[in-house]
């Protein structure tokens, strides 16, 4: 039986918020002793890797940015039920690393490319292919071992290796660089202009380019390593090869083999899949304006409250909004003209929100905006910025109009109906004290 990709993930996976700062994650990463670490932020996924290590002390990013700030690149979330066959119509070698969440949504487990490539066995393994053959396009990366650690990385960098070859007098190989050292390096804040040679891993261990593939194979296994350096018969160093690429070439053929018979298998379920994805997005749009409709919008207001219950600092307010004598509309320049005039709101509550605002049409002239970690105070801001906007807006045909605002955030101990409630007569004030106008909430029937 095919495994799933939960059966081959790492379990053991080291976290962090994006609220926290750069240093905070070489910390961790150091102490456990880990190329990776994986940066939560509410229910997305971002990957920090020593790649991405070496940019930022290239760039001299601040220790103390938040990770939040930062361009870490987001991993894709497979549900843990995912046989590892279908999984590679999904993905290829530049999703390296994945995350595992379960029907939760709860961060499970995390999965590299190598690791789903590791675990397809092919039916005849290439006893026979000498690793030499395959390390033509895997030039290695040289600094001598008095060069400064600077330069190494750079090095590094500039090559796109995760290695660095260290060379002595003698043109011979005397040790390695890796990413692996290069955490260790920063976290320790060690002197950049000191010798390489001092941060190296020595005695490097080597392979000669006349081993066949297995062979290859078993001592990455038995030496726990994450490459293979390779020599000639003169002991000079002529290739450098990472178990990923090894395994990628070997398996290369075989995988070709496997997508096109999974393919042929499942093509009718990605078809499927992508029509249901399709009539959902389109069933949780309103017909006329297309931004989301009400049912949608509560599906977020749910998720908020959730996450609100799980975190006691958590909070969201909400816009109630009216369109001001909107039937006068209707009855001057006809509905269609009306229609026209509830799509151009439409568009500027989009331009008027914050990328993580949801914006929606509760029925009829009334929009509705949810503004996640976000207080009355600020929600005033937002509010205001729409209303004023709406005022001096000019829409088709020279209609001008104004709109009403009832602002609520949502408060411990509240339900959907209290803050439904306290936004509702909040509009209705606005409207009784002369429209175009934002009014908030009155907690006098706020529980204790």
């Amino acid at each position: 039986m095919m495994p799933t990709v939960y059966d081959i993930a790492t379990k053991d996976i080291v976290t962090i918020k994006s609220s926290q700062t750069l240093e905070e994650a070489i910390s961790k990463m150091a102490s456990a002793n880990l190329r990776t670490i994986v940066v939560i932020n509410d229910l997305e996924y971002h990957i920090l890797t020593t790649t991405l290590l070496i940019d930022f002390r290239l760039e001299q990013t601040d220790p103390k940015a938040k990770l939040e700030a930062l361009d870490l690149p987001q991993a894709k979330a497979l549900d843990k039920n995912l046989n590892i066959l279908n999984i590679l119509n999904q993905i290829n070698s530049s999703s390296e690393y994945m995350v595992i969440i379960d029907h939760k949504e709860t961060l499970v487990g995390m999965i590299s490319y190598t690791d789903i490539i590791n675990n397809i066995d092919p039916q005849i393994l290439m006893e026979k292919q000498t690793i030499g053959a395959l390390i033509l396009n895997y030039h290695p990366t040289f600094a001598y071992e008095n060069s400064s650690t600077l330069h190494a990385i750079k090095q590094m960098k500039t090559s796109g290796n995760d290695a660095v070859i260290i060379l002595g007098d003698s043109e011979k190989a005397v040790g390695i660089f890796t990413t692996k050292d290069f955490i260790n390096l920063i976290h320790l804040d060690c002197d950049l202009t000191q010798p390489i040679a001092n941060f190296m891993t020595a005695p490097i261990k080597t392979l000669h380019e006349d081993s066949t593939i297995a062979q290859s194979l078993e001592f990455i296994r038995k030496q726990q390593f994450k490459r293979i350096v390779i020599t000639n018969d003169r002991g000079a160093v002529s290739g450098i090869i990472t178990q990923k690429e090894l395994l990628r070439v070997v398996y290369n053929k075989w995988i070709d083999l496997i997508k096109e018979e999974g393919s042929r298998i499942s093509k009718t379920n990605e078809e499927l899949l992508q029509s249901k994805s399709e009539l959902e997005e389109l069933a949780s749009l309103d017909y006329l304006t297309k931004i989301y409709n009400r049912q949608k919008f509560e599906s977020f207001l749910n998720y908020e409250i959730n996450k609100l219950n799980r975190y006691d600092d958590a909070s969201f307010s909400i816009l109630l909004i009216d369109l001001d004598f909107f039937k006068s509309i209707n009855d001057n320049y006809g509905h269609l003209q009306g229609d026209h005039v509830l799509q151009e709101l439409a568009r500027i509550l989009k331009f008027c929100s914050r990328e993580s605002d949801v914006v929606a049409r509760w029925g009829g002239e009334e929009f509705i905006m949810l503004l996640p970690h976000t207080d009355i105070e600020e929600a005033i801001v937002v509010a205001e910025k729409f209303r004023s906007t709406v005022e001096i807006h000019e829409f088709n045909n020279g209609i001008k109009v104004t709109c009403s605002i009832g602002i609520a955030q949502f408060h411990k101990h509240d339900n959907r109906k209290d803050v439904f409630t306290r936004a509702d007569v909040a509009l209705y004030k606005a409207k009784d004290l002369g429209r175009n106008r934002i009014e908030i909430e009155v907690l006098e029937s706020l529980k204790n």
